[in-house]
């Protein structure tokens, strides 16, 4: 994919560490030079220092709409919804932006501007989904006979510090994918159940509570 970054901060480095940057051509855009000499020594991609509030940019120096996807990633909300503007004038078909205010985020779901992250919210939200199963298995759904649960692991689960190897799991019963408080993972037989890890589990029949918590 083609992908042009607004912002080079530490939500930009932190994506950066993250992708395969062979696949992608990627394009940031930052108005700190300090910041573009830093990233442009560190990661394969290529670093603008531009305003990203400087119309002259986007009509003139960064060919738009070869663009498949735009992040904007500034620390300042009315910065990141400009660029989303832009770039649906350019009509790049995938457009996201961080921001902090939920009004702000309204208004571009309201107008069709992209998709906003808004990080008081995510966090909140994530916070929420640990207390929510912490004391038990929080059911999410059912499909036909199957039914999907979080499960957050606390220091005093029968399966805390084990491996999901040594749990003997029931036959109907599966991990599907743990969070440890920084991403996803998909589950391996040596992964070790911290305390605060955050499971996907899929059962049919058996006690989730009990096979768990104990």
């Amino acid at each position: 994919m083609r992908i042009l970054i607004i912002g080079g901060g530490g939500v930009a480095e932190e994506l950066l560490k993250q992708l395969n940057l062979k696949k992608h051509q990627i394009m940031v855009m930052e108005k700190n030079l300090e910041r573009c000499s830093a990233l442009q020594s560190v990661y394969d991609v290529l670093v603008i220092n531009k305003d990203a509030t400087d119309v002259s940019v986007y009509t003139s120096e960064i060919p738009m709409a070869n663009f498949d996807v735009m992040l904007a990633l500034t620390n300042k909300d009315e910065v990141n919804i400009f660029a989303l503007t832009v770039a649906k004038l350019y009509k790049i078909p995938f457009r996201l932006a961080r921001v902090k205010n939920p009004k702000v985020a309204e208004l571009i779901i309201k107008l069709d501007l992209g998709v906003p992250i808004t990080l008081p919210s995510v966090i909140a939200d994530v916070i929420r989904s640990y207390l929510i199963a912490l004391n038990e298995p929080k059911l999410l759904g059912e499909f036909k006979d199957y039914k999907l649960y979080t499960v957050t692991i606390s220091e005093t689960d029968r399966v805390v510090n084990k491996k999901i190897g040594e749990l003997e799991l029931p036959e109907d019963v599966t991990i599907l994918m743990l969070f440890n408080g920084q991403k996803f993972k998909v589950p391996n037989p040596d992964e070790v159940l911290h305390n605060g890890y955050q499971l996907i589990v899929v059962a049919k029949e058996s006690d989730i509570t009990q096979i768990f918590k104990g």
